[in-house]
């Protein structure tokens, strides 16, 4: 086989993993994992695909392990799904055409994360080419959901001993540079039941809509109360972002639904959260009594953080500094860029999004790097793209990365 890291087969590659659908609802992410497979097996590795769900759903993770000396375990992992593409009247390329266009490979998925999930398989796959017998185990974990409710990642974690690792890698798009962490989210679905009655009536009723619209204002309220700031993870916020209530026109509201979503940072804690909302309802409730409410919790991830002094870290941040971050430039511009890179390389960031690092950081025990060739600003986005020199660059990161963390067993 051809070196797996050469333009010539990580670009086609790369390809070939936007033009399968993926797309979140409804996964299907099995396609892409026996696409995997495949690749695996005509290198020569064995890797084990797990359904979820049940095979008929279409939904699976591939695992494969690169098997050490006995060392460190270090997992490789990023998500098979995407989220849905784009609209034709969006964007101008196909979310599955994986066309390229000066420099940049565009497709749904190429930032947001196939194109990190790509370079962390090329990288494992180059050190078995090459004969490097690494310290310890690296694991490959691709895993299906991550977009919706970290299905495959809740599934991994209730059949392994998360206790095994030593450290975890999120290909997220972080636009090449180094992330410790990312905020918690809390995603919460409020409904408040009044009466219904005629329109021209509204005294008769016990108007949910009206009522809700007090639900609302609370919790901005309580929001201000509770605010927290982190130096590296920002600052905690609440949303509104959906609502659902009425009948029609000339009948009273009886139902209203919001959908909420809270990011945190420390020292937050979500179920004091929870309990808080709960109880400001419930002073509401005494003062209309008619009022009835119901709090579902639709999402529940932890803050992910990292110290900087983690040995996992600052592997990360020297390589970034080496690198200088993305390429795709050249000539005087490019040793610009990448003094000004090197220059800010150094700093630790967190991410704003969340990631499948706060189900298999194992509570916070774990070191966790999340770093991807992708921009951040480009998730879900019409036309996401991903820079193609950035995405060969990050398989050296990576596979770099595991030498240095896991070290290499020498005959």
């Amino acid at each position: 086989m051809i070196d797996v890291r050469s333009r010539e087969v990580a670009v086609p590659f790369l390809q070939s993993l936007i033009q399968v659908d993926t797309c979140n609802p409804p996964g299907n992410e099995h396609r892409l994992s026996l696409l995997l497979q495949d690749f695996l097996r005509k290198a020569g590795l064995d890797s084990r695909i797990s359904s979820i769900g049940g095979i008929e759903q279409g939904r699976s993770n591939l695992e494969a392990v690169f098997p050490g000396d006995g060392g460190r375990k270090l997992m490789f992992c990023g998500h098979l799904d995407t989220v849905s593409p784009w609209t034709a009247e969006a964007g101008k390329y196909h979310p599955h055409g994986a066309v390229i266009d000066n420099g940049k490979m565009y497709g749904r998925g190429t930032s947001d994360m196939k194109s990190g999930l790509a370079a962390m398989l090329l990288a494992a796959v180059s050190l078995h080419q090459d004969g490097i017998r690494l310290g310890g185990d690296l694991i490959f974990l691709a895993t299906a959901g991550e977009e919706v409710d970290s299905c495959g990642a809740r599934q991994y974690a209730e059949q392994h001993s998360l206790s095994e690792l030593d450290g975890l890698v999120i290909a997220e798009p972080t636009g090449s540079r180094v992330a410790v962490g990312h905020k918690g989210a809390l995603w919460l679905r409020i409904s408040l039941f009044g009466r219904s009655a005629h329109g021209s009536m509204p005294q008769l009723g016990l108007n949910a809509v009206e009522g809700m619209m007090e639900v609302i204002a609370l919790l901005h309220q309580h929001a201000l109360e509770w605010q927290a700031h982190d130096p590296v993870l920002g600052s905690s916020s609440l949303s509104v972002n959906k609502i659902d209530g009425g009948v029609q026109t000339n009948v009273i509201p009886d139902r209203c639904t919001i959908d909420v979503d809270i990011r945190t940072v420390p020292p937050l804690l979500h179920e004091e959260l929870l309990s808080e909302i709960t109880a400001k309802l419930e002073e509401m409730k005494q003062l209309h009594s008619g009022y009835r409410y119901q709090v579902e919790e639709l999402l529940d991830r932890s803050v992910v953080y990292t110290d900087p002094v983690e040995e996992l870290i600052r592997i990360a941040l020297e390589l970034a500094g080496k690198t200088g971050g993305a390429g795709g430039q050249s000539g005087e511009e490019e040793v610009h860029r990448k003094a000004a890179a090197n220059a800010t390389d150094t700093a630790v960031r967190g991410v704003s999004y969340y990631t499948d690092a706060s189900v298999l950081h194992d509570h916070g025990r774990l070191p966790v790097l999340i770093y991807g060739p992708g921009d951040p600003g480009l998730a879900h986005q019409p036309d996401e793209w991903v820079d193609i020199e950035a995405y060969l660059d990050s398989i050296e990161f990576y596979r770099k990365l595991a030498v240095s963390y896991l070290g290499v067993i020498r005959d």
